[in-house]
């Protein structure tokens, strides 16, 4: 699992700006934040790993990719073999099982799936185990904050004290390691505590 105490580094290779974007923002919905580098060719990305020495995540999209993708893939991770890849467009390939890869068919929930596993290891998913960490009260607040509601409001609500929804939130906070609004409804989502339907309410 991605260890919250030291940045992980990430690369992000594709030669459209729209990309990179949309996988920074993805980045901001499972609450990490990478030493990040942004490369526009395979070329690029190939003298990089040749002078990388700690472990990466390359996330690299296949505007980029020389085919068959699969070679292409198994190239790079010859070149640097404690990186792990994601390959993010196109059509269903058979990559390599430890190869993740985003489809533009994918699902809101589909995508942050593949992005949380891509991230940590498997079988120790957050989003999952802190479920069984929150009491009652901390996920009607967790609820309540997902819906965009405000201290006060939740406070009304629930019929508590803002201090107590304080308090809660800063609790659920340490308990799942999520700290921004975002992570949170993502993790309310994942849950199911909240539906796609409410959020965009």
């Amino acid at each position: 699992m991605v260890n919250s105490d030291k940045k992980i580094q990430l690369v992000i290779v594709s030669g459209q700006f729209l990309y990179r974007l949309g996988i920074k923002t993805m980045l901001s919905f499972i609450d990490i934040e990478p030493d990040l580098v942004e490369l526009d060719s395979l070329d690029n990305l190939k003298s990089f790993l040749l002078k990388a020495t700690n472990s990466n995540f390359v996330i690299i999209s296949d505007d980029v990719l020389a085919y068959p993708n699969q070679k292409c893939i198994n190239h790079l991770k010859q070149i640097h073999t404690n990186s792990k890849f994601m390959v993010v467009g196109g059509e269903m390939n058979k990559f390599n099982a430890d190869i993740c890869q985003i489809l533009s068919s994918d699902s809101q929930k589909e995508l942050l799936d593949k992005f949380h596993d891509f991230f940590f290891e498997s079988g120790s998913r957050n989003f999952e185990a802190g479920s069984t960490m929150l009491s009652e009260r901390e996920i009607d607040v967790l609820k309540a904050v997902a819906l965009g509601l405000s201290n006060k409001e939740i406070a009304e609500k629930l019929f508590i004290s803002i201090n107590t929804v304080v308090t809660h939130r800063k609790n659920i906070t340490e308990k799942l390691g999520i700290k921004t609004i975002a992570g949170l409804t993502v993790y309310a989502l994942m849950n199911n505590f909240i539906s796609p339907e409410e959020v965009n309410k």
